[in-house]
């Protein structure tokens, strides 16, 4: 996939678009992948996290048909979805079941009373934690509603997606990766609020610092992995604690003492996750208001050992990057990134120390694994968009 400029991404999908379907009656919808900074699996725990749209994007292309079929174009895949609007059925290949997911979801919410044309093609890593379905999702749902809708309304956008995910692809996610996918401004990180399901804007003070992905290689699907697992363990959790005080909180209103009526021990270490990461949500945002790297390191490298530890989501290629960017110059911290069980690595280094950076983290994985890790380096990106 690469990297390349929105506007490259964006004049070649609609190059490709007019090329195939003989039309310039289209609209455009381009929406971003995104990293976390912070906040991990307290999503759908009613917590907080830090996220922001990454320059790695989905675009979406539309236009309307005078018949009742959908032709739908993958760029990236060199295939297609040819159906109509009657009978949108379920895919074995995972990017057409998406997709599918996505038009079914749209027309139970607004209807469908004619077919069109729609192009995808993105530049985001499929599997790697940077919320390539998040992207998709929101691109193929934003550019549905500008075409068949009067007005774009963004929070439903969010709630579609989030459909999407939930009930056709039956993973368990929360709102993390759509609703930054929808709302990042590039210039800020945003503290989002689940249980409010609200954002902040943070003023970032960070200079002299650089983030960077390092691609562990290990893919995972979270329908097949202990993703819904980890999921279910809260769940359970939070029921302990209700019954054992004859009460109904939610999460959100869970304390560190609450712990004490935990038995299990595998659901207690859970929720010392979701408690302690929040704890360092808080933190972070007066970290990066401040432009304290160390402190930011020092946070990063926390999370990471209780996703590892607490929550354990983590795995060997993703606890060795840790040890080896540990000691390498210009490190301030990192941690594992995105639902867990193979994915990216996030790090904060130091501007001088890029190159440096890479070339060992890269040769010491090697010796270990006998392969390499891709490093990307990102910059932000402001959220959904439509041309």
């Amino acid at each position: 996939m690469g990297e390349i400029s929105k506007n490259t991404l964006i004049s070649k999908s609609q190059k490709e678009f007019i090329e195939t379907f003989n039309t310039s009656q289209i609209v455009t919808a381009v929406a971003p992948g995104r990293v976390n900074i912070i906040g991990e699996h307290t999503d759908y725990n009613m917590g907080m996290s830090i996220p922001i749209g990454i320059n790695r994007w989905i675009c979406a292309i539309a236009s309307k048909r005078d018949d009742d079929k959908i032709r739908v174009l993958s760029s990236n895949f060199k295939d297609e979805i040819n159906t109509n609007r009657l009978n949108i059925s379920k895919y074995k290949k995972s990017w057409k079941n998406h997709v599918a997911g996505c038009i079914k979801t749209f027309k139970d919410e607004h209807g469908l009373k004619k077919g069109f044309n729609l192009l995808i093609r993105g530049n985001i890593p499929i599997g790697f934690g940077m919320s390539s379905s998040a992207a998709l999702e929101v691109s193929i749902l934003g550019c549905m509603m500008k075409l068949f809708t009067e007005n774009v309304n963004y929070r439903n956008i969010l709630k579609m997606s989030v459909i999407v995910e939930n009930d056709y692809l039956k993973v368990k996610s929360g709102y993390l990766d759509q609703y930054s996918s929808i709302y990042s401004i590039k210039s800020s990180p945003m503290l989002i609020d689940f249980s409010k399901l609200s954002h902040r804007y943070i003023e970032s003070k960070i200079k002299n610092g650089i983030w960077l992905l390092i691609n562990s290689m290990v893919k995972r699907e979270l329908t097949k992995s202990k993703y819904n697992e980890r999921v279910n363990e809260c769940i359970l959790a939070l029921e302990h604690i209700n019954a054992a005080k004859d009460t109904k909180i939610a999460m959100n209103s869970v304390e560190d003492i609450d712990l004490t009526l935990l038995d299990n021990k595998t659901i207690k270490k859970r929720l010392r996750h979701i408690l302690s990461e929040n704890k360092r949500v808080k933190l972070m945002e007066k970290a990066i208001s401040s432009g304290d790297l160390k402190l930011i390191g020092d946070i990063l490298v926390k999370s990471h050992k209780s996703l590892s530890k607490n929550y354990e989501v983590s795995c060997k290629e993703l606890d060795s990057i840790l040890g080896i960017s540990s000691i390498q110059n210009g490190f301030y911290g990192g941690r594992m990134m995105g639902g867990g069980f193979g994915g990216c690595f996030l790090c904060l280094i130091c501007k001088k120390s890029k190159e440096e950076f890479s070339a060992n983290v890269i040769n010491s994985f090697e010796k270990e694994f006998n392969y390499q890790p891709e490093i990307e380096y990102i910059d932000f990106s402001d959220g959904l968009k439509f041309i």
